[in-house]
């Protein structure tokens, strides 16, 4: 009978966590240690060589110096793994290092990433449906930027901005598509947290806007403008556009033969 392989599930959106069929990878107070356990777990896909992690961690250090450092932290990382399940490891090959394949690996980033791009292609084949399901599926995963607790390491930079930007697409479509069934508690809500990981996003305000208006609620959608006009201001130096400043004008004196337009 074949043994089954332990799971090693990390988490990166929002903070860094890493488990082996639920026993959680303490790295302790070693930051470093941490810090490159992400590293190869997120660049997993490849042998991550050598000099590339030492130029990564320790950019400033004589060659000599990083790679004792290097060493030092691997063992660190690999005793944590071990800890946590005896069949986890760090291997080496040749001047390259990896997580070992004797794990299933199971990461946010590589599951969010998936239920995005089935989400694209659904919705490009008219699949409604499916698409919702997987852009909400993808939303829930999404619990902060990538590697949030560690804010200074660099190497996640580029990451970060570009999870970010795949997560705002994400929530905008979905709220685009909540508005259009008048589904306004979902509108709502996903607008709101839209608007936390992008306070600018000004279609959102404009949606969150309509939404109030529509429910009712026209004194939180006035509010929602004067909040945009402030955050605009203060961030870009720019005032509302046309379409949502004609927004705020109709909700100011709405019409009650009609419902207010929804601006685009």
């Amino acid at each position: 009978m074949t043994e089954q392989r332990p799971l090693l599930m990390a988490r990166f959106l929002g903070g860094f966590r890493v488990t082996v069929d639920d026993v959680a990878v303490d790295t302790g107070p070693r930051r470093r240690a941490r810090q490159m356990l992400a590293y190869l777990l997120a660049n997993r896909r490849a042998p991550v060589p050598r000099d590339v992690l030492a130029d990564t961690f320790w950019p400033d250090a004589e060659p000599e110096a990083a790679r004792n450092n290097l060493h030092v932290t691997l063992s660190y990382i690999r005793r944590a793994l071990r800890a946590a399940h005896p069949g986890v490891a760090v291997e080496r090959r040749f001047e390259a290092y990896r997580i070992a394949g004797t794990a299933t690996i199971w990461t946010d980033v590589e599951q969010f990433a998936r239920h995005r791009s089935d989400g694209a292609q659904a919705d490009r084949h008219g699949d409604r449906s499916a698409a919702m399901r997987d852009y909400e599926a993808a939303c829930q995963l999404y619990d902060g930027d990538f590697l949030a607790d560690d804010p200074y390491a660099e190497w996640a930079v580029p990451v970060r901005e570009a999870v970010r930007l795949d997560v705002i697409d994400v929530h905008a479509r979905l709220v685009e598509w909540y508005v259009e069934q008048r589904a306004l508690g979902p509108a709502t809500m996903l607008a709101r947290r839209l608007l936390e990981i992008d306070p600018c996003n000004e279609a959102a305000h404009q949606r969150l806007m309509w939404c109030y208006a529509a429910t009712g609620q026209r004194h939180l959608a006035l509010s929602q403008y004067h909040r945009l006009v402030e955050l605009l201001w203060k961030s870009l130096r720019v005032p509302p556009s046309a379409r949502t400043t004609e927004l705020f004008r109709e909700l100011c004196h709405p019409r009650p033969e009609r419902g207010t337009r929804l601006a685009s």
